[in-house]
Formats: C-alpha cells, sequence, structure tokens
C-alpha cells in the first residue's frame, strides 16, 4: 500500500483539528465593554471569555427550540442574571464585574450540567 490516505481520513483529521482550535479560543470583551452571548440546548457560547473590571453590558440571544437564562456568579453567588430567554429572544443584563473568574450558565432545569456554562476571567 502507497502513502496515501484515504479522502475520507483526511477530511477527519482536518475537522479534528479545527475542532480542537475551537476549543482553545478566550472571546475577549472590547474597550466597549459589550459582551455578546449565545444559549442553545447543551451550549453558552463563547465558552470562554476575558474582560476588563467594570459595567459589562451583556446581549443574551436565544438559538435554542428551548427556553433559557444566563446567570453569572462567583463561588456560588449569583452576580447577575436574566429571566427567561424565549426562543429567538434577546436579552439584556448589565453587570458590573471585579477581578476574579465568574461561571457563565443557563439555570433552567438541567441545562448547566448538560453543558451549558462558560467561564468570564475579569483582570
Amino acid at each position: 500500500m502507497s502513502g496515501r490516505r484515504s479522502p475520507l481520513s483526511s477530511i477527519a483529521a482536518v475537522l479534528a483539528a479545527v475542532g480542537l482550535a475551537a476549543c482553545g479560543a478566550t472571546a475577549r470583551v472590547g474597550r466597549d465593554g459589550v459582551l455578546e452571548i449565545g444559549l442553545s440546548e447543551y451550549r453558552v457560547t463563547p465558552q470562554r471569555v476575558a474582560a476588563a473590571p467594570g459595567v459589562l453590558t451583556i446581549f443574551v440571544h436565544n438559538y435554542g427550540r428551548l427556553t433559557h437564562d444566563l446567570v453569572i456568579s462567583e463561588d456560588g453567588t449569583v452576580i447577575a442574571s436574566t429571566a427567561p430567554v424565549a426562543p429567538g429572544e434577546t436579552a439584556e443584563l448589565d453587570a458590573a464585574l471585579t477581578a476574579g473568574s465568574y461561571l457563565m450558565a443557563s439555570t433552567i432545569l438541567s441545562d448547566q450540567a448538560l453543558g451549558a456554562y462558560g467561564t468570564l476571567v475579569v483582570r
């Protein structure tokens, strides 16, 4: 057999590389202090966010088929949260954040246990 790869194995390798690259990305909030978060079943996107201390304006859009919310917490204490956001709807959330590491999660039913969470690092 020659050293050639099958087309399927080449496609699989490219998809694996793209998937791994996407896992390592951290979204950075600009000077305007505005962050856009997408919610869906089993996902908060982006999952990792870096921001400067201060007031962060978060636009939360529900791309899913079920209702979700967004809760920002630190060490189990809720800092800010949206009301439940219906599918296709957007909510605005203002959060005054100091330096620290925060959990961003949808907390309706078992969303968080199913993967609808991320990390917000403020420094």
